[in-house]
């Protein structure tokens, strides 16, 4: 089955070149995305960016899909397969299979060089998964939100990524610089 490559598709492509690209190369990066899909980004990155074999990206997601309308006739063993089949030839990728909860609550402190968040849209999801992601993120690193503007199915706030990452964002005031704001969000931790 064929399915939507939403990396290349969106602003998410061109946000990862333009603020990725000083990083391209460089050893001993640690990267990690929260909801991956197919793997389209994970494969740009092995590519474009964590092109030193001691760098290493960590794809966290369940394979399970979410109540999005688009996932309803999406078989997603077969997501999955497509993903391991992408990654499958990159001996620096961790697949880690099951919720961000599970994999954040035991993740390494200020460990991280980049977090790309797009797993859980609501505005719940969203805010714990950037409260864990924060800790194991390093002063000076990117965090990532995808699908700022998103607002799928439904008006109700709580259902969408927006008012968590605002919520974020004004508690850590202080914290972070500004560096992008599209479809996607993107902050520097200070």
């Amino acid at each position: 089955m064929s399915y939507p490559n939403w990396f290349s598709a969106s602003p998410a492509q061109a946000n990862f070149t333009e603020h990725l690209s000083d990083f391209a190369g460089k050893k001993n990066l640690k990267f990690l995305q929260l909801g991956v899909f197919t793997g389209d980004a994970s494969v740009w990155l092995m590519e474009n960016i964590l092109t030193d074999q001691s760098s290493h990206l960590t794809d966290v997601d369940t394979w399970e899909g979410s109540d999005e309308e688009q996932h309803d006739s999406m078989d997603f063993l077969d997501v999955e397969m497509v993903y391991n089949n992408k990654t499958s030839v990159y001996k620096n990728v961790t697949k880690f299979k099951g919720t961000t909860l599970h994999y954040l609550k035991d993740a390494p402190l200020d460990y991280f060089d980049f977090i790309y968040i797009d797993a859980d849209h609501t505005a719940v999801g969203v805010l714990l998964d950037a409260e864990l992601s924060w800790l194991s993120l390093k002063s000076g690193g990117i965090l990532g939100f995808d699908d700022y503007m998103w607002r799928e199915r439904t008006d109700r706030d709580d259902l969408h990524p927006q008012p968590g990452i605002h919520s974020f964002l004004d508690r850590h005031q202080g914290e972070w610089e500004p560096i992008l704001k599209n479809w996607q969000l993107w902050v520097r931790k200070k």
